[in-house]
């Protein structure tokens, strides 16, 4: 009886035991099932919300970042992105948040499946996120992510928030949510399971004998359901572990104890830039090249950790990095050695920004220019050896001191407190600063400030300065030099210009008088051909010291250039302006100027304007008094006149004027022509013909205007070297073009002015285009005056010579109507006198012009010289000097000009005056 008691009170303790026991591992598998449920699902979430950044653009996030910077058809490619993202996992909505001014907002966000079927979504980019939690804000100062369980008006959830930091340092937060009502769902499930399978349990327990012969059985089923569950979460482990092996972002392989790769992840291969079939099975105890490399893996099979950092190039050669390289050893269960696992980090990029670091540190401490950084305050950090060259102070000591200690006391207070203002608002200062080098001595520098920001505030300042006292000073000469003249010291004409300029400005606008002389040497070219130009330059410095101080304060003298000076007489009157130019005319006339042995006098002639309300500009001022200044020379020199707008004088040079501009017009429009003028010999009928060419200028009318309408202004304005060009050019290609039609003419005359004897480029022009025609030298003369000779005595030598060296011919035109002819004569290298028609044309009625005529012949005779005698009018005169013994004879009594063309035709005869 006891036995089946016994039995029965086992079955029942047995019974009870197993009740209990099933009721208790029910709840507490409840609770396990329970707690790994939220751990799958918080990994679930802090997968789905690392995913987040690949998803998103890159650059998203930054500091700056605001509502503008994505359309809403960019905000919505990155919603359906996400929401993507959302429907093939139970996670309900992914999303990014900021924080800016204590507000949190929106960046991104998916969409449910109601959105994205109504196209209408609950939150968009920069949506202000208004029903956040208060604990939302503290997380973006955290580095560890949040799970968090919130209501809001979309519902329960259950959050992972987890802060990420941008490139540019911002933090902004990646969050995911679960709804609650799908947790609830799970955990329902779980119960519901365990409840059924103890009832189950309860329910086969009942019959004692079934359930003792159905243990055994229900055991083995229970633990092959345990174990096919844990075999499905280690399984789901490895599936992860393998994922976060495949996709680090550093290079991870697995080796074997040979040395042989097994496995590598995909940012191996990237880094190596070789495909995984290749790396598979790479023996690196056979193949590493890099010594260093390769004695790490040796060592990490020796069961020690080893690092490589430094340079690296891959087997296959495509790629050369920077590598940083962690070698450890792996063990089996058993503590075997197993092989070792490897992991590579590309370092390229921030070894190169290392070593740019310290280029740019070599940079600072080598730069050319003076370098020093402060603190805030203004306490000098460091300073580079240019600062210590420069200031002679050196850097131990200035480090700790304030950046004013080699300030000077010549620089305004005023200009440092607005430097201090500028570099503290966050801006650069530039400018120019006196400072004090620590010898006491002064020195200009060019300094530029430059804030050093950290997370928007200023921590430092650079400062740079370059030492401009020598460009300050050479700044300053070639400010100096470009308003005075650097001869006599005083202003020159474009610095007297801007003043003329200002005067009348004042006139126009307060209707005060000035007035302006306008004063030009007399014969000053005489002293510059005698002694030479330094003779010339020491008078004119004297000269202007001379006018300097004899003028007002408030007058204004300027040398416009070679012999010509001018005076603004401030708030003067014509009349009072004309006693001083009287004090100034004889000034001149007692100044005697001293060079060497030789003492001479000048003269001046002066022009006289009023500069009133009426005055335009300065180019029309200068015009009226440069006139005025010439009418006084053509009025005999020495002596003073003053402009007047009825001046009749001053009306015909008006009318040379006009004459310029015509002048300037016929030499772009080619509107001048040649003409041609017999030269016959009176002795030898058979001699080959002689022409002097003639210039002939048609105006815009049509009209032929003869040479002494328009060489006159030419002469005088500065035109006679391009039309003497003109000529030549002209000449020469005439002559190259009907050269097989001038086999009966000896040679051309052609005339060159006197600013032509002083141009070294007409020379060489000359010469040139000789050559250029292929003309003989011997056929071409030129004709120089006597006056325009004896004025550019020693240019016109340098000229004749080197022309007659050449080859050419000249001749000495209106000879004795100079004042030293014979004197001069000796010195010019011509082969032809022509005596002046002045004398020629009386010579039958008037002994004294005879007289002339034939010491003039007799002089060139015997100087070897031919003579032509000018203004032969008839043939008794003609006559007549045939007899006297002339060479040559030209004239209307020999034969008129005519165009050069018409010389081809009449070679064979002479064209005759008829009179009418």
């Amino acid at each position: 009886m006891l036995q089946p008691i016994k039995n029965n009170f086992r079955i029942y303790f047995t019974i009870a035991f197993y009740i209990i026991w099933v009721v208790i591992f029910s709840t507490f598998n409840y609770f396990k099932e329970k707690q790994h449920l939220y751990a799958e699902l918080d990994q679930e979430l802090k997968n789905a919300a690392l995913t987040i950044p690949s998803i998103l653009p890159k650059g998203l996030h930054n500091k700056e970042m605001s509502k503008n910077d994505l359309s809403k058809q960019q905000d919505l490619a990155i919603t359906l992105t996400l929401s993507e993202y959302t429907q093939r996992t139970d996670i309900v909505y992914l999303y990014t948040l900021i924080l800016r001014d204590n507000k949190i907002f929106y960046t991104s966000s998916s969409a449910s499946n109601a959105e994205l079927r109504s196209n209408t979504f609950a939150v968009n980019y920069f949506d202000h996120y208004d029903d956040a939690a208060s604990d939302i804000a503290a997380i973006f100062g955290q580095n560890q992510s949040q799970i968090h369980e919130s209501s809001d008006k979309w519902g329960d959830f259950r959050s992972i928030l987890i802060p990420i930091k941008s490139d540019d340092g911002s933090v902004y937060i990646v969050g995911a949510d679960l709804s609650v009502s799908h947790i609830d769902t799970l955990l329902n499930e779980t119960l519901y399971f365990n409840l059924i399978i103890s009832a189950l349990f309860l329910l086969f327990a009942c019959p004692f004998f079934i359930a003792l012969s159905l243990e055994p059985r229900r055991q083995v089923r229970f633990l092959a359901k345990k174990i096919a569950k844990q075999t499905s979460k280690l399984i789901e482990s490895e599936a992860k572990l393998t994922s976060i092996f495949e996709y680090s972002p550093v290079g991870i392989f697995h080796y074997d104890r040979k040395g042989v790769i097994q496995k590598t992840n995909k940012r191996f291969e990237a880094i190596l830039r070789t495909d995984r079939n290749t790396l598979i099975d790479f023996n690196m105890l056979e193949r590493l090249e890099n010594t260093e490399l390769l004695n790490m893996v040796k060592q990490s099979l020796q069961g020690k950790v080893s690092v490589y950092e430094g340079p690296y190039t891959s087997v296959s050669g495509q790629r050369f990095m920077y590598l940083h390289a962690n070698f450890v050893p792996l063990y089996s269960s058993t503590g075997a050695l197993e092989g070792g696992i490897g992991v590579f980090d590309d370092f390229t990029e921030k070894q190169q920004d290392t070593e740019n670091l310290k280029k740019l540190s070599m940079v600072v401490e080598y730069s050319p220019e003076s370098i020093f950084i402060t603190d805030i305050n203004g306490s000098i950090e460091y300073a580079n050896p240019k600062f210590t060259e420069i200031t002679g102070y050196t850097a131990v000591e200035v480090i700790g001191k304030k950046a004013n200690t080699f300030r000077s006391h010549n620089t305004p207070d005023s200009v440092y407190k607005k430097l201090w203002t500028t570099i503290l608002s966050g801006q650069q200062w530039r400018g120019e600063l006196q400072n004090s080098k620590k010898n006491g001595e002064l020195f200009w520098a060019q300094v530029c400030i430059v804030p050093v920001t950290s997370d928007g505030a200023i921590t430092h300042f650079i400062g740079i300065q370059v030492d401009v006292t020598k460009a300050r000073a050479a700044s300053q000469k070639i400010a100096y030099q470009a308003t005075h003249d650097m001869l006599t010291g005083l202003i020159n004409r474009y610095e007297f210009e801007n003043l003329l300029a200002q005067r009348i400005s004042s006139s126009q606008q307060d209707d005060t008088t000035h007035s302006l002389i306008f004063l030009d040497l007399d014969q000053f070219k005489i002293i510059n051909d005698t002694c030479g130009h330094m003779a010339g330059d020491e008078m004119l410095c004297q000269l202007g010291l001379l006018l300097a101080k004899n003028i007002k304060p408030q007058d204004l003298l300027a040398r416009l250039g070679g012999d010509e000076f001018a005076i603004i007489m401030t708030q003067c009157s014509l009349a009072q302006a004309e006693s001083t130019a009287k004090n100034i005319l004889e000034l001149i006339a007692n100044f005697q100027f001293m060079w060497e042995k030789n003492i001479f006098s000048i003269s001046a002639s002066i022009g006289l304007a009023e500069i009133n309300r009426q005055t335009k500009n300065t180019k029309e001022i200068l015009i009226c008094v440069d006139s005025a200044c010439y009418a006084a020379k053509d009025l005999g020199r020495n002596r003073i006149h003053i402009y007047h707008s009825e001046d009749e004088l001053l009306a015909k040079r008006d009318g040379e004027f006009r004459w310029v501009n015509e002048l300037k017009d016929a030499l772009n429009e080619n509107r001048f022509e040649l003409y041609a003028q017999p030269i016959v010999s009176l002795s030898d009928p058979s001699q080959k013909r002689i022409y002097e060419i003639l210039l002939r200028l048609r105006t815009r009318s049509g009209e032929i205007a003869p040479p002494g309408a328009f060489l006159p202004a030419a002469e005088r304005y500065n035109l006679s070297e391009a039309v003497d060009r003109w000529v030549v050019d002209h000449t020469f290609s005439w002559m190259e073009l009907h050269f097989k039609h001038l086999d009966n003419v000896d040679h051309l005359a052609i005339n060159l002015s006197g600013a032509s004897l002083g141009s070294h480029t007409l020379l060489s022009h000359i010469m040139q285009q000789i050559r250029l025609h292929n003309l003989p030298p011997s056929m071409i003369k030129f004709e120089i005056t006597e006056t325009a000779a004896i004025s550019n005595l020693r240019d016109a030598t340098v000229f004749i010579k080197t022309l007659c060296e050449f080859g050419c011919q000249f001749a000495l035109d209106d000879f004795g109507s100079g004042l030293s002819s014979f004197a001069y004569l000796k010195n010019l290298p011509v082969s032809t006198l022509k005596i002046d028609g002045m004398f020629v044309k009386d010579i039958l009625d008037d002994p004294i012009d005879e007289a002339m005529v034939k010491s003039i012949n007799d002089i060139g005779h015997v100087m070897g010289m031919k003579t032509i005698a000018e203004f032969v009018e008839n043939d008794a005169i003609r006559q007549r000097l045939q007899e006297m013994g002339v060479d040559f004879a030209q004239g209307y009594g020999i034969g008129r000009p005519v165009p050069i063309n018409d010389i081809l035709q009449h070679q064979s005869a002479v064209v005759h005056l008829n009179w009418p």
